[in-house]
């Protein structure tokens, strides 16, 4: 009788970490990059430092890694209206001002689009679409600019609202995020 308790506790101990596993997102991701024919691939970790996020990129070029930082502060975090399009550069840490963040947007603006269908970011308005596409166990939420085309999908998740894929932007810098095998 223990032996099958102990059978049945431990499936039941794997199916629910299998679960919770479905829903993680790690904290490094591969951003791949495109412009004009041409594709660049980022690693990019993630961490929570106290009130912030810090990014830490890198990227391997002429057979040696060149990496940064950027890092998003509490006041960015929740209520930046601006996603950041500042180029990474080699060895520069870059805090964020207060209104802009990197690939991700802000707790009020995923809010705002949870509870209007509608993304007010970089002075442009977005709408939703749809939310038909997965990635690390959440919906992407699909939306367009209605004037220039350009769509976006973030990850729904209140705690982790990445931008896991852009296209047709105004910059003509399409991504998309791929987890790292």
């Amino acid at each position: 009788m223990k032996t099958r308790y102990l059978i049945t506790l431990l499936l039941l101990l794997a199916m629910g970490t299998g679960a919770a596993a479905q829903n993680a997102v790690p904290d490094t991701l591969l951003f791949v990059f495109k412009l004009h024919g041409q594709t660049r691939k980022y690693q990019m970790c993630f961490t929570q430092r106290n009130d912030s996020v810090v990014l830490d990129w890198r990227i391997l070029r002429n057979l040696r890694w060149q990496k940064g930082t950027y890092t998003m502060t509490p006041a960015s975090l929740a209520g930046g209206n601006v996603l950041s399009s500042l180029m990474p550069e080699d060895g520069r840490r870059v805090v964020l001002p207060g209104n802009e963040t990197a690939y991700l947007i802000s707790d009020k603006a995923y809010r705002e689009l949870k509870e209007t269908r509608r993304l007010a970011y970089n002075c442009t308005e977005y709408e939703l679409l749809d939310a038909d596409e997965q990635a690390c166990g959440y919906a992407l939420l699909h939306v367009r600019d209605q004037k220039e085309g350009a769509e976006v999908w973030i990850l729904d998740n209140p705690d982790w609202p990445l931008v896991w894929r852009m296209r047709n932007n105004p910059l003509e810098i399409n991504w998309e995020v791929q987890l790292l095998k």
